[in-house]
């Protein structure tokens, strides 16, 4: 039952602007945007968690629980917006909690669809509460819009034999992804009341959001917590065994000044240590775009054999997400940052593929000079492919045995500032709307660039809608990707090859 109350009449000036949902976990107020004839409620805790064990769900809220102001962010040092001036929301390890945008209007039957977004960073940083990803621009257009905060970095994927003896059910390295099924619980419970469908929920998320998206296909605990889900640049390889997590975590407690058995001693480590604070020098953010690779990073979900019990592109391939339709996809030019400190000449092209590809720095030289003139814009393109493209394009490829499954590539390219390509995430402000906001701005600064970006951004929004209410993208005649087709994303949407068969050979 929908049971929005609007209170600006009801109850004056005081609270005018405001809206109340009568939910299971008990009143909670939130505010109304007018011109989008949309109510939001951000900030909502969905669960406790102390320091590296299982979230604890907040059933209920005392009193009535004002939503409308964003809750505390994970604890990080950051993402890439932030370190260009984006907003985040000051941090604590108290940061479990969501935010929901929901249309003004009554539902349909059964309830608007609902759309859960989880964000990207490397499960090192970021928040749903960045301007970025607000909800407002698709939940005016008929669904339900949550975004979710997960513990981040050590606190959501330190892997130690201790924590696994501590746990009850023998589980460890998974505290984020234990967070992400607890929101999932909460809107199960929760949805209806904010009008949506909990029989009708879509994931989609970016980059580490993609690949936890991918995550949860796999994880047996997130059976029936939702129905379709959406792969943004985030493939399903990106995660770790517990003998690498275990061997770093007693590595990472060492340095910390602890014995990894002590775990009364981590728990009491400040969290300025934890998450230290980094250089925000140009040179530094340079040097990361230049050296950055996520299979490096060792902060991920671990195969514990309790919350995860197989890597994710395997669980697919088996048939265990079955009948859960997917869309796949990436940019063009995922990598494109790899350009500034790419190879000079095609022997150093080849060397370097050697050192990621064993044996076959020859095929791919033979790739890659066959389509681009520069090894710097080469070795751009093959970290791309290797890193995130073919990775999360697989995916779409063992899960098209077991449903409908669509594949796109974006490469949409801002006339502003065309020098970066369509680079990793460039399709964010474009979904959710956000054009104007910072630093996304820098990208539609002309009249040219905005209007040139409208009809991408309503085409693009409409395949998601429509991807959340039916199962199939927007009427556009994107089919299957089992045809060999892919939806291409440029100026205007249109058919391409199936950029798999095109790009990935190389990888497979």
């Amino acid at each position: 039952m929908h049971r929005l109350v609007a209170l600006g009449v009801l109850l004056g000036a005081a609270w005018a602007q405001s809206a109340l949902v009568l939910t299971p976990q008990g009143r909670i107020l939130g505010g109304l945007n007018e011109k989008a004839q949309v109510a939001y409620f951000l900030g909502i805790p969905y669960a406790r968690a102390e320091r590296w064990k299982a979230p604890q769900p907040i059933l209920r809220l005392e009193g009535v629980f004002r939503a409308t102001q964003p809750g505390y962010a994970c604890p990080q040092r950051g993402v890439f917006t932030t370190r260009l001036g984006g907003y985040i929301p000051p941090q604590s390890e108290d940061c479990l909690n969501l935010g929901v945008w929901m249309p003004m209007a009554a539902p349909p039957e059964g309830g608007y669809p609902v759309m859960v977004w989880i964000h990207g960073g490397s499960y090192t940083g970021g928040s749903w509460a960045e301007p970025l990803y607000d909800g407002t621009s698709l939940a005016s257009q008929g669904a339900v819009v949550v975004g979710i905060n997960y513990r981040l970095g050590s606190l959501g994927w330190l892997a130690l034999p201790s924590l696994q003896r501590e746990s009850p059910s023998g589980s460890a390295g998974n505290y984020g992804l234990l967070d992400m099924l607890e929101a999932l619980h909460w809107i199960q419970r929760n949805i209806e009341a904010f009008g949506g469908n909990p029989h009708n929920i879509t994931l989609f998320g970016q980059s580490a959001g993609g690949m936890a998206v991918c995550t949860l296909l796999a994880t047996p605990g997130a059976r029936g917590l939702f129905h379709k889900a959406i792969l943004q640049s985030g493939g399903c390889d990106y995660v770790r065994t517990l003998e690498q997590g275990f061997g770093f975590g007693q590595q990472w407690a060492a340095q910390l000044g602890c014995s990894s058995d002590d775990l009364a001693c981590l728990r009491q480590i400040p969290l300025e240590r934890l998450f230290p604070p980094e250089d925000r020098s140009i040179g530094a953010l340079l040097q990361r775009v230049e050296v950055g690779e996520f299979s490096e990073v060792p902060w991920k979900p671990h195969l514990d054999g309790v919350v995860l019990n197989k890597p994710p592109l395997q669980a697919l391939r088996e048939g265990e997400a079955g009948g859960i339709p997917l869309i796949v996809g990436a940019t063009a030019q995922e990598t494109w940052g790899e350009r500034l400190a790419g190879p000079s000449d095609w022997l150093e092209f080849a060397r370097r593929v050697e050192g990621k590809l064993p044996g076959r720095g020859a095929q791919a030289v033979a790739l890659y000079q066959a389509r681009y003139s520069h090894p710097n814009e080469a070795w751009a393109h093959f970290q791309s492919d290797r890193i995130l493209l073919c990775p999360t394009l697989a995916a779409g490829v063992v899960q098209a045995d077991h449903a409908p499954t669509y594949a796109y590539l974006m490469s949409w390219v801002s006339p502003v500032l065309d020098v970066l390509g369509s680079f990793h995430g460039i399709e964010l402000p474009l979904l959710f709307g956000t054009e104007t906001r910072w630093p996304a701005l820098v990208l539609f600064l002309t009249l040219e660039a905005m209007d040139k970006s409208r009809t991408l951004a309503r085409q693009l929004q409409s395949h998601w809608l429509n991807f959340a209410t039916s199962g199939e993208p927007f009427l556009l005649g994107w089919p299957e990707m089992k045809s060999g087709y892919a939806m291409g994303f440029s100026t205007q949407p249109g058919l391409i090859s199936d950029p798999y068969q095109a790009r990935c050979g190389l990888f497979r």
